[in-house]
């Protein structure tokens, strides 16, 4: 999408407070999620204050973010189509005018880092504890998340099951049942298998924990527990950082409250890798 405000933001990030330039970056390079989401809900995923983007807004001559955010839907509807066919390469390219791009996406992950709601770690794993069975979901981009999740917790819990990965999520979903818990990662654009797996683990009465972009996101609205990470970035791909430290921190909350039992768990698995002989010898060649 480079419609005329999307450019008229972008401009503006180069004259802008460093905040406002921020949040006018974001919004240029996600016009779908910021036409889409509430301010406030903007406001949690960028990590910024709402009066940041009331006062962007006014720095654009709108009366407020309501005028500006109906602005970007009108202009959406014309391009709606080709945006969901192509959600990455739709968005304009990041204005490099010489700048550090690299610098202010890390600048942008640091804030997204702080803003993570760890004690909100303790109540998700304690649902995944009680489980006697945990599957782990997620897909396209977030797929891989999903994998790093499952290989940390599996090391020291074997009830702990990678779905999806094989073509065969029908089969995977069939096999929910009651008391089994389902972890499922997702962010915007959200994928119809992660939508399918959400829907499917409330109806087989499984407990729902889902790591997503924002609270309300269509994957949680049903969820047991919700675990938040933002994925603002100034880069033309959305950002996974805090996505990638929030599942690190739920996979050692949970290892620390399996305490002995964890820990000769994780052992066993060591002594099975080392017994593949995994791992090269530093002093190797």
């Amino acid at each position: 999408m480079t419609s005329q405000l999307v450019r008229r933001l972008t401009l503006a990030a180069d004259r802008l407070p460093l905040q406002l330039s921020t949040a006018a970056r974001y919004v240029a390079a996600h016009p779908f999620d910021a036409a889409s989401l509430p301010m406030r809900a903007l406001a949690r995923t960028t990590a910024q204050s709402p009066t940041t983007y009331t006062r962007l807004a006014r720095s654009l001559g709108f009366a407020g973010w309501d005028d500006l955010r109906a602005e970007l839907i009108a202009e959406a509807r014309d391009d709606l189509d080709a945006a969901r066919a192509a959600p990455f390469s739709s968005r304009p390219r990041p204005a490099s005018n010489g700048d550090d791009v690299a610098t202010r996406m890390l600048a942008v992950d640091q804030r997204s880092l702080a803003a993570l709601d760890t004690p909100a770690l303790e109540p998700a794993a304690a649902i995944l504890e009680s489980a006697p069975r945990v599957f782990v979901a997620g897909f396209r981009s977030c797929h891989a998340p999903a994998i790093h999740f499952h290989y940390l917790y599996r090391l020291f819990r074997p009830e702990v099951t990678l779905i999806g990965g094989a073509g065969a999520l029908d089969l995977d979903l069939g096999d929910l049942r009651d008391g089994d818990a389902v972890v499922l990662f997702g962010f915007a654009p959200y994928s119809r298998d992660g939508l399918l797996t959400a829907r499917s683990a409330v109806a087989a009465k499984a407990r729902l924990v889902a790591l997503v972009d924002h609270a309300d996101a269509p994957l949680a609205r049903q969820a047991d527990a919700v675990l938040t990470f933002g994925t603002g970035t100034p880069s033309f791909f959305p950002s996974l950082t805090a996505c990638t430290a929030l599942l690190q921190a739920l996979a050692e909350t949970l290892y620390l409250r399996a305490g002995d039992t964890g820990r000769q768990r994780l052992r066993a698995s060591e002594r099975r890798i080392a017994a593949h002989t995994a791992y090269i010898s530093e002093a190797a060649p």
